[in-house]
């Protein structure tokens, strides 16, 4: 129970990656919430968590509708028992070209992506300050590379690679940990709702894992406070290294594990 005492937030969590996510930390004794902005989905995501003995609790919250975010912000920025363990993991994907990218998209995009991780870090910086903590924001290979048809959505994950190092580098002499994750396996695209992917045949629901096996990265990167911070890891690699070495030896190495270092701040 290494996260016995913890309260973690932990966006798009109602679904895939973000689900599984909630329910390693939380099996781990960490006291969680989880936001979303599919209502149902939500509320069965926490039946699922409160089903395993977790202390769960879900706030429907569209972090694209910068209104309903920012009133999210100031609960967070005065509530008694604010998250020491930010997960940043919501994002929206259009698989568009640039010339069928309307202004709509772009904006819901940025706004979601990148601008919803900027806001809910700033409206906890005094928290995270004051006790510690630790910030994990997912990225991808699209954060890196650029792809055909997701002009918007590579922007945005580059923006949250550079965010995301520019803070630790401001935050370095806090007690937090700012760190990005990739999934490092290929994982139920962002979009699919668990209805639509419960459709999917069998041989189509084969061809991605199960995003509840990266669980053990999460939990890793959720315990740090302070150092490494800065770094960008693979999830896939964590939980490999993991189950090789054990969980107290990998995060002795951690730093060894980044993909990349540049600008660390240790």
């Amino acid at each position: 129970m290494r996260l016995t005492g913890t309260r973690a937030l932990v966006t798009g969590a109602s679904r895939g990656l973000g689900r599984g996510i909630a329910v390693a930390l939380a099996a781990e004794g960490a006291s969680v919430t989880i936001v979303a902005e599919d209502t149902r989905e939500l509320l069965e995501a926490r039946a699922a968590l409160a089903a395993t003995g977790a202390n769960a609790n879900a706030v429907c919250v569209d972090l694209g509708d910068r209104s309903q975010l920012l009133d999210f912000c100031r609960v967070l920025e005065t509530g008694v028992e604010a998250p020491d363990v930010l997960v940043n993991n919501a994002a929206v994907l259009h698989r568009q070209t640039v010339e069928e990218t309307s202004d709509a998209d772009w904006e819901e995009t940025m706004a979601v992506n990148l601008a919803a991780p900027f806001l809910l870090m700033r409206a906890l910086a005094g928290r995270l300050a004051e006790r510690g903590g630790s910030v994990v924001n997912v990225s991808s290979r699209a954060g890196v590379t650029g792809f055909d048809e997701e002009a918007a959505y590579c922007a945005a994950k580059f923006g949250i690679e550079g965010l995301t190092r520019a803070i630790a580098v401001e935050w370095r002499d806090r007690p937090v940990s700012v760190n990005t994750i990739t999934p490092g396996v290929r994982i139920k695209p962002t979009g699919v709702t668990a209805a639509e992917f419960a459709s999917w045949g069998g041989e189509q629901q084969a061809r991605y894992e199960d995003p509840a096996t990266l669980g053990p990265a999460f939990v890793l990167l959720a315990t740090l406070r302070g150092s490494p911070t800065g770094c960008r890891f693979d999830a896939g690699r964590l939980v490999r290294a993991i189950r090789q070495e054990g969980f107290e030896e990998t995060a002795e190495r951690l730093v060894s594990l980044a993909e990349t270092v540049d600008g660390m701040v240790r």
